[in-house]
């Protein structure tokens, strides 16, 4: 498995982002998501598997645009993990 890739995603401000993704390997499995904001910022988070088996966002502390992303980026995870 392709362990780093990207995505575009329209985002509800309705601009197309592209997010870039990293898997890391370390007791549990997860990946780090960053994306460029407006003022071409780098804008980090995190995509861990919670205990009922599904990806979420562990900052909540995000812009609106990234944290409302949510639903899609968990399912390009899942899909690049093949579930």
């Amino acid at each position: 498995m392709n362990t780093d890739f990207s995505a575009t995603i329209r985002c509800v401000d309705g601009k197309k982002r592209e997010f870039h993704f990293a898997r890391i390997n370390s007791v549990a499995i997860y990946f780090h998501v960053s994306v460029v904001d407006d003022n071409r910022k780098l804008i980090t988070g995190t995509l861990a598997m919670n205990e009922a088996g599904q990806w979420k966002l562990r900052e909540r502390e995000l812009p609106d645009w990234f944290l409302k992303a949510e639903p899609e980026l968990c399912d390009m995870v899942a899909v690049k993990e093949g579930r």
